[in-house]
């Protein structure tokens, strides 16, 4: 829990100093025509109904983030079942925190877009002449760019995120990892067992100094931990 919030924090840190550099870029690459301008006042009134949006679209990002990464999780379970290996262990949760907080960070635009005039009410028009004012006509179609090159990069980062799973058979351990490298070891290449201290949660090192942490693997059953001690030979360290 505590590294969701941690990893949330730090994607609002990274987008509440980015969004104004953003804002910055479109009001010198598209500068305002012949629009009217609003008083002092009001663009001080609409610079507080900014921060409403803001708010909202964090608090869509913080809900469409834990939802895409719980659902890239199932996902990825249901990509590599397999009946044909003894166990398949896929990234779980925790592991794809950080693609699904991509993604949802992405995604979070489009409610934000469509709750824009119940969120202002009667102060629609007058934001979108403040916006027009502040960052030019095309605007929109820049965020329009910004939201397909953020949608791409969240394709990628979960494409890379679904190549990583560990198969066991009865005779060999094969490990696809993110770079979709495939290494495979026979169980007597096992060096060691860790217990970490925490359900479900081992440290497996193998003769090449290659580690496997279960912490992000799911499900890890303590009948395929009891058999790899098993057929490796190794006992469970804890």
């Amino acid at each position: 829990m505590l590294e969701i919030l941690e990893s949330l924090l730090i994607s609002f840190a990274a987008v509440a100093i980015l969004l104004p550099v953003i804002r910055f870029a479109l009001r010198k690459m598209s500068p305002a025509g012949r629009l009217s301008n609003l008083s002092a006042d009001e663009a001080k009134y609409m610079q507080k109904k900014e921060w409403k949006l803001t708010l909202a679209y964090y608090f869509f990002a913080c809900v469409l983030s834990v939802f895409c990464a719980g659902a890239l999780a199932t996902l990825s379970s249901i990509v590599h079942m397999s009946s044909e290996h003894m166990f398949v262990l896929t990234p779980n949760f925790r592991a794809l925190i950080a693609p699904g907080l991509l993604l949802g960070l992405t995604l979070a635009l489009l409610p934000l877009r469509l709750s824009q005039r119940t969120l202002l009410g009667h102060d629609y028009d007058m934001y979108r002449q403040y916006l027009q004012q502040q960052e030019g006509r095309n605007s929109t179609r820049y965020y329009g760019i910004l939201f397909g090159v953020m949608l791409f990069l969240s394709a990628a980062a979960i494409w890379v995120a679904m190549r990583w799973h560990i198969v066991i058979d009865e005779t060999q351990v094969h490990i696809t990892n993110l770079l979709n490298e495939e290494r495979t070891y026979d169980h007597k290449e096992i060096e060691s067992l860790h217990y970490l201290g925490a359900e479900g949660e081992y440290l497996i090192s193998f003769n090449d100094k290659t580690f496997l942490n279960t912490t992000y693997l799911k499900p890890v059953q303590l009948e395929m931990i009891a058999f790899l001690a098993e057929s490796s030979g190794k006992r469970v360290i804890r």
